[in-house]
Order: structure tokens, then C-alpha cells, then sequence
């Protein structure tokens, strides 16, 4: 496998960790809130949440100037996604 398309390998910044923790901090606060987005409901859960996002973020960038809400969203789509793997497993990419 590899990086056969010559895709520039990328290394998480601070500033981008911090922005996903503060969002997994602040999704931590949504338990027992009523949303039923804030209740567990497995692999298919997130992925149904993923989806309602990730809707949100292009939503956001069509609707805006400038990319800065559709970033908001998306740094919730990476919280989501970071928590699901974080929660069910992530497995590593084989060889």
C-alpha cells in the first residue's frame, strides 16, 4: 500500500489537537442533555451523527463567506469521528 500518490504526510499541530480536545470537552458536557445526539448508540450512531455534520459543515460553507463556519463544523465532524475511534476501537491501516 504506501503512499503511492505522493500525498504530502501530514503531522497533527498543537493548535489543531487543542481545538479537537476542547470540542471532545465540550461534547463530554452534551451527556444527559436530552439531545440524542449526546447518547450512546454505537458505531451506527456516530456514523448517522457523522453524516448530520458533515451536512452541517457544507451547509455552513454554502451559506457563509469565508470557510470559517464550515471549519467550525468540521472540527466537530473530527471530535465525532476522534471520540467513535476512541470509544470502539481504531484499528491500525495494515501493510
Amino acid at each position: 500500500m504506501g503512499n503511492t500518490q505522493g500525498l504530502p504526510l501530514i503531522k497533527m499541530s498543537d493548535a489543531v489537537i487543542d481545538a479537537i480536545n476542547e470540542e471532545l470537552a465540550y461534547q463530554s458536557t452534551l451527556k444527559g442533555s436530552g439531545r440524542h445526539d449526546a447518547r450512546e448508540h454505537g458505531v451506527e450512531g456516530q456514523l448517522v451523527t457523522l453524516q448530520v455534520y458533515t451536512q452541517e459543515a457544507m451547509v455552513a460553507w454554502t451559506k457563509n463567506a469565508g470557510d470559517e463556519p464550515a471549519l467550525a463544523a468540521l472540527r466537530k465532524v473530527a471530535a465525532i469521528a476522534v471520540r467513535a475511534l476512541e470509544q470502539y476501537g481504531c484499528p491500525r491501516r495494515g501493510s
